[in-house]
């Protein structure tokens, strides 16, 4: 069966300028009657040319869309949310907690346009290093300039390991402890295991400051078997 001008709507679509997004680009602004805490509904005024969000053919709203609102009452509605659903030309649902307020304004803001076909590069990386270990410490130094430290990141993931700055220590054939040394051989981290019948019970994860001795963080993981298998284990923050 063809298809007709009635089968084809707007959030079908991707545009050139909502591919083109960094998740800056404001395509309304637009006075906020109220926000209401509990169900999240935000009710806006109608646009200035009169078209509502949801049945406007030169911008309606859609789900996965930003809005950042300012100036409500008390700034109990103030923030960045994400848009969950669009009730009607004047009305729609954020995912996010909001406060209940009145007045202020909201600015409607395309995704990143990557993101719409599955791929979002606001998380991109680009490392000129032309080795494993240049790599990780490029990464590292942008999680850390990003707000998450670096020490965050290496409890959970393991430093490049060449001969020269990884060893371990065996205890009756059971591997006991790993450690990983920088370049200038000072300790990076360390795992410190401890056994039951055979059987990895405790983790002990800690990341060491440049001197290679002073601990920023250190975590303890706790497994638990029934028989043979492993059915759970815990996360502790230590430090």
């Amino acid at each position: 069966m063809p298809l007709t001008k009635a089968d084809l709507i707007d959030i079908d679509f991707l545009d050139s300028y909502e591919l083109r997004s960094d998740g800056s680009v404001v395509y309304l602004t637009v006075a906020v009657v109220s926000t209401t805490t509990g169900t999240k509904v935000v009710v806006v005024g109608t646009p200035a040319d009169g078209e509502g969000i949801q049945t406007s053919r030169d911008h309606p709203v859609e789900v996965g869309d930003f809005v950042v609102i300012t100036g409500t009452s008390g700034g109990l509605g103030n923030g960045t949310f994400t848009v969950a659903s669009i009730t009607n030309d004047t009305t729609f649902v954020v995912v996010e907690a909001i406060g209940t307020s009145t007045g202020g304004s909201v600015d409607f803001k395309y995704p990143v346009g990557a993101s719409r076909i599955g791929f979002n590069p606001a998380a991109l990386l680009h490392t000129t290093s032309l080795n494993v270990q240049d790599a990780i410490k490029d990464l590292d130094a942008a999680i850390t300039a990003s707000g998450v430290t670096s020490f965050d990141f290496l409890l959970v993931v393991e430093p490049p390991a060449p001969n020269n700055n990884y060893s371990l220590t065996r205890t009756g054939g059971q591997v006991t402890q790993e450690v990983w040394k920088r370049v200038d051989t000072t300790t990076i981290k360390s795992i410190d295991y401890t056994y039951t019948s055979g059987k990895v019970t405790t983790e002990v994860r800690k990341v060491f400051a440049a001197n290679g001795i002073t601990i920023t963080a250190q975590a303890t993981l706790t497994y638990t078997y029934s028989g043979s298998l492993l059915t759970s284990y815990a996360w502790s923050r230590d430090v």
